[in-house]
């Protein structure tokens, strides 16, 4: 098949790769317990593709013969499924926003109702810059605020490389490049081979765990979530169950932080709050 030339739908050779790509999900599902199936075909074949070259498989029957030998490829493939590039303050006007607008808002309604915790979570949190950089800012909002409220960050993934990473807390100097220069030297610590560690009193506003959010469990009610860049990976059905997901773990007038790519299909679950910063507020 030449270049740019758009493939014959009824062809052997296509049917054979649809018919290994179901059998290779399959067989992810059988060892890892993470069901792909629902991610969009071109997603999925792009990272079959890194495999493919990686385990130097010539098609998707042979790295299907591959991944039954190889146990230990299913996670590697998830792995690079589940990868999600990521900075500190990543799109510095959603967080300019978080820490102006949203944030101040939210504490000020909890204060009202007189509870003494904000919950967040952080979904798809890859190596931890997501939910440590809403640690910091929240830091910075309470230290003129007289009421102690309890700051509780859940951020999950289901890419246990990632969430090792996070676990450490230990960054390169490359990968703090969006550090403002003032957080860097109040919230982070030099080591060696010029790498930052986080401070443990934002380490600790912040609880890692393996989460998936298709399958997974409730992890309780929320008064923020970002979801950033993760349902763009999802087919059209799987992103509409997983808005109703996140609409049911939302508090009464929660926030929902998407990605720049990313809008709420069902007016009924969200009211947009601004287009331009990605940003919804749950309709009851």
């Amino acid at each position: 098949m030449g270049k740019g030339s758009v493939p014959d739908l009824n062809s052997k050779m296509y049917k054979a790769n649809e018919k290994n790509l179901s059998r290779i999900l399959i067989q992810i599902h059988r060892i890892t317990g993470f069901d792909a199936r629902q991610y969009r075909a071109s997603t999925l074949k792009r990272r079959i593709e890194r495999r493919l070259l990686a385990t130097k498989s010539k098609s998707y029957k042979e790295y299907l013969a591959f991944l039954k030998r190889n146990p230990s490829e299913s996670h590697k493939f998830l792995d690079v499924l589940s990868i999600n590039i990521t900075d500190f303050f990543r799109d510095k006007r959603v967080f300019f926003t978080l820490k102006r607008k949203i944030l101040p808002d939210l504490l000020e309604k909890i204060s009202a109702g007189n509870r003494k915790r904000i919950r967040i979570w952080s979904i798809g949190c890859s190596g931890g810059q997501e939910p440590y950089s809403l640690a910091i800012i929240l830091s910075e909002i309470m230290k003129s605020k007289k009421d102690n409220l309890k700051i509780i960050i859940h951020a999950t993934d289901v890419n246990r490389a990632a969430l090792k990473q996070a676990k450490r807390a230990q960054y390169k100097k490359t990968e703090v490049k969006n550090v403002p220069h003032s957080y860097l030297n109040k919230y982070f610590t030099k080591i060696k081979y010029n790498g930052f560690k986080i401070k443990e009193n934002i380490r600790k506003l912040v609880r890692l765990r393996y989460h998936d959010l298709i399958k997974g469990n409730t992890l309780g009610k929320f008064d923020l979530i970002l979801c950033r860049n993760l349902f763009i990976f999802f087919n059209p059905e799987l992103q509409n169950e997983m808005f109703k997901k996140i609409h049911d773990f939302l508090k009464k007038e929660g926030i929902l932080v998407l990605g720049t790519a990313e809008t709420p299909k069902d007016e009924n679950l969200f009211f947009c709050i601004s287009s331009r910063d990605h940003t919804y507020k749950k309709t009851e």
